[in-house]
């Protein structure tokens, strides 16, 4: 049984490590979720998760790769969770939605924008091995912890993506939409 000291110097070490990765949890709970709300909720659903089950945690292995799976397998279970309940439906939101022009034109899009719409394109496992690697800079044997895949799956899944955003990207350059003036 852990003493009072013990526990404080847990708890302590925790919120210091929680702390340290925040940032990342956020961008990948956005990524994830695509709702700022969403991403908040999802971190600290995870966050407290991650608390409740710190005496798990192997001293001197990666924090931000343990506390990402964390976030990412609450994701999934929060998921599978509204799959399973109907739809829902907002008619005041929706009825305000129809005969809202769009006011985004062709021409307004820059290149970033088509990278981030590209990258949200991808499948799930693609978009998440590569926010991962690029955005939150783990290594693949991290990223294949994260995701409980093998290596070997993490780099197909990396070159996929890749190929995928190479040619979405390739297109968005040839029709004119990658300009800037």
């Amino acid at each position: 049984m852990w003493g009072s000291k013990e526990k404080e110097e847990q708890k302590s070490e925790f919120q210091e490590s929680l702390l340290a990765v925040m940032d990342s949890m956020y961008n990948f709970g956005y990524r994830l979720t695509y709702n700022r709300e969403d991403a908040n909720d999802l971190v600290q659903e995870a966050a407290l998760r991650g608390y409740r089950f710190y005496h798990q945690f192997e001293k001197g292995t990666n924090f931000k790769g343990w506390i990402l799976t964390i976030l990412r397998n609450t994701f999934i279970n929060q998921y599978r969770k509204k799959v399973k309940e109907p739809v829902k439906v907002d008619y005041d939101i929706l009825e305000n939605m129809i005969g809202v022009p769009e006011t985004r034109g062709f021409e307004e899009e820059i290149f970033g924008e088509s990278l981030q719409e590209s990258v949200d394109q991808l499948p799930e496992e693609m978009r998440t091995a590569i926010v991962l690697f690029y955005v939150e800079g783990l290594s693949y044997k991290e990223i294949a912890k994260v995701m409980g895949c093998p290596i070997g799956t993490v780099m197909s899944r990396l070159h996929m993506a890749r190929q995928l955003l190479k040619k979405k990207l390739t297109e968005v350059v040839e029709h004119g939409k990658g300009r800037m003036s």
